[in-house]
């Protein structure tokens, strides 16, 4: 018996070498652009093979999925930046108890300072829980929907909305609370993310009747608690801001989306800065 040649030279027909490595003869095809490949190149597919370069163009043809805000499915959903927001909360009370109130101060919202031209104060209000009862309410809604809503909208835009919240709350307290008032914005940038929660529902088609009850049980224990220190005036800014916030990134258009989104907030800020600087240094 006489054995059978080999070799490169006795390949049968229909095999070829590999396109990345020549040296080796295989009988496989990539069953996408038809090169042959040879084991290590060899990746597997619905039916066959595929060589490198069809799997990664296959790959960078997928669209990565989204989230309804846009954000990328499963960035955020760690919570980094919740627990960010939750060690400042309570970084900032535990220094202003240790210090007598020298931190809290510069930071909360206090109307006579803001028309001195501390703008900052709209912002940083939201940092300030005010007591413990404060503290521990909003680091409970951070604790149980911080994550959730981080997951959805991704950690900068999470940050962006707490913020807007903020801001919002602020502006409508200098916009019709007294003269020399001052306030806590903690509370207004919490409900600003539940309120711009409940705009990414709604375009979702989820039932929404819950989150607007608890925005009106919100505004009035703000009320009954707190009529003459005008607390509710935050709490319907930041729901109010903290939901146009969230419409502009939930119904930004997919073309562009995230330029959009930047510029639609960069937006709503300006309408608030506007809103607190006109009738203090204009009016």
């Amino acid at each position: 018996m006489t054995s059978s040649p080999s070799g490169p030279e006795f390949a049968a027909p229909g095999f070829g070498a590999c396109y990345k490595h020549p040296d080796r003869e295989t009988g496989i095809a990539c069953q996408r652009c038809g090169r042959p490949i040879c084991g290590e190149c060899m990746n597997p597919a619905s039916v066959g093979f595929q060589c490198p370069r069809c799997v990664g163009l296959g790959r960078g043809a997928v669209r990565e999925p989204r989230t309804r805000f846009g954000a990328r499915v499963g960035r955020g959903s760690g919570g980094a930046a919740t627990k960010t927001l939750m060690v400042v909360l309570a970084a900032v009370y535990v220094l202003d108890l240790v210090t007598r109130g020298l931190v809290q101060g510069p930071l909360l919202m206090w109307n006579p300072a803001v028309a001195g031209g501390q703008l900052w104060r709209l912002v940083t209000s939201g940092f300030v829980s005010g007591s413990l009862l404060g503290l521990a309410m909003n680091l409970l809604v951070l604790y149980l929907a911080g994550r959730a809503i981080e997951s959805e909208v991704g950690s900068a835009r999470f940050v962006a909305l707490y913020l807007a919240g903020a801001l919002g709350g602020s502006t409508l307290f200098y916009l019709l609370g007294p003269a020399g008032g001052a306030t806590i914005g903690g509370a207004s940038a919490v409900v600003g993310l539940l309120a711009a929660n409940a705009i990414g529902k709604r375009k979702s088609g989820e039932d929404v009747r819950g989150d607007v009850a608890l925005f009106v049980i919100l505004v009035l224990y703000s009320l009954l608690i707190g009529f003459n220190s005008f607390g509710w005036l935050t709490m319907i800014g930041g729901i109010v801001v903290g939901a146009l916030a969230g419409w502009v990134l939930a119904y930004a258009p997919r073309t562009n989306r995230a330029a959009i989104q930047v510029f639609g907030l960069l937006a709503v800020v300006g309408v608030c800065l506007v809103a607190v600087v006109v009738p203090t240094f204009v009016g």
